[in-house]
């Protein structure tokens, strides 16, 4: 990879750092967008010097993910053993954010691929579709520090008339780490006992990158 590295370099004009940062910032991050603040330029460089970071990432056991039209990318594990387990409750917050982007899609509410939305009606979309009661605040938080880490969505500032609902912009990315069959999964849920942990194997698994 060292001489790969050193031909890029050699090409580009570019320092070797700047690679290395960006190969980084995308193993940690998973995903980066051209639309988002400080991420721009590991977009581009991406974008530009698509088969070097193609064969990084493979060798990895990752694929790198790349779309134009939405400025979005990063990398998709290939192995099983790296996708996430997710919590039951994670899963489901997942499958509520797909489902109020696509409906915001279908209503041209989208700006750059990104659609906003709120932290009351997430939680009012939740407890509508899966028959739950809302988590606790912590848990809440815990659960938007995952997606967001993942590049799922983007949390903004809050409403000045009601400090505790905070605006949220869901990404791209969520159509990528859920699928049709998840999708499939929410439309049948029927509010299952809450005291269980686990979904079937093949629907709690997430194709988020497996940093543990």
């Amino acid at each position: 990879m060292l001489r790969e590295l050193k031909k890029v370099v050699e090409e580009s004009g570019k320092d070797a750092q700047e690679f290395q940062q960006t190969a980084n910032f995308v193993l940690a991050n998973q995903f980066a967008s051209a639309y988002k603040h400080g991420q721009r330029k590991h977009y581009l460089l991406l974008e530009a010097y698509q088969d070097y970071f193609g064969k990084i990432f493979d060798a990895l056991g990752m694929k790198l993910y790349l779309n134009e039209n939405e400025r979005l990318a990063g990398v998709l594990p290939v192995q099983r053993e790296a996708f996430v387990r997710l919590k039951t409750d994670e899963t489901l917050f997942l499958l509520v954010l797909r489902q109020i982007y696509e409906e915001k899609i279908e209503n041209f509410e989208v700006d750059n691929g990104f659609v906003a939305t709120n932290t009351h009606t997430i939680l009012e979309r939740y407890v509508q579709l899966v028959k739950r009661e809302i988590p606790t605040e912590t848990r809440f938080k815990d659960i938007l520090s995952l997606l967001s880490r993942h590049g799922v969505i983007i949390r903004g500032k809050a409403y000045e008339e009601d400090s505790k609902n905070v605006i949220i912009n869901i990404t791209p990315v969520v159509r990528l780490i859920v699928t049709e069959a998840y999708l499939r999964q929410l439309e049948s849920f029927n509010g299952a006992d809450p005291d269980e942990d686990d979904l079937d194997d093949d629907e709690q698994t997430s194709a988020l990158e497996n940093q543990e």
